[in-house]
């Protein structure tokens, strides 16, 4: 009589940690393909106004408060990556012409490690 008490109790053993086991499994599979969805080379722009720019964090940091579409206001902060293009007008210029209320439109990409900046334009 036990043998056949035994048998059903390891079948639904297994079935239990069978489906935890795939639980486990598919957690990591949607992490992971979160992580490649939010990382991907789409560019995106805001035009806005400069809050703050920290020069003083390796790589600098800079947060833009602007409009996304015709009544929602956004802010995008990013790292501004050794590569970024900074420019006024046709002229190109250095972190150092960048200061808070400076109008500037900011092309990014999101990344694993966050927002980067690709370029930034700045506006007289």
């Amino acid at each position: 009589m036990t043998s056949e008490v035994t048998q059903p109790r390891l079948s639904l053993l297994g079935v239990l940690v069978i489906g935890a086991a795939l639980c486990v499994a598919l957690a990591g599979l949607g992490s992971f393909l979160t992580s490649v969805y939010a990382a991907n080379n789409t560019v995106h722009e805001i035009r806005g106004t400069v809050d703050t720019i920290d020069l003083g964090e390796v790589p600098p940091v800079i947060v833009v408060k602007g409009q996304h579409g015709s009544s929602e206001g956004i802010v995008v902060g990013a790292i501004i990556q050794q590569g970024a293009t900074i420019s006024r007008g046709k002229k190109r210029v250095g972190l150092d012409h960048i200061h808070a209320g400076d109008k500037v439109t900011l092309k990014y990409i999101k990344t694993r490690e966050g927002l980067s900046v690709r370029s930034i334009v700045l506006h007289r």
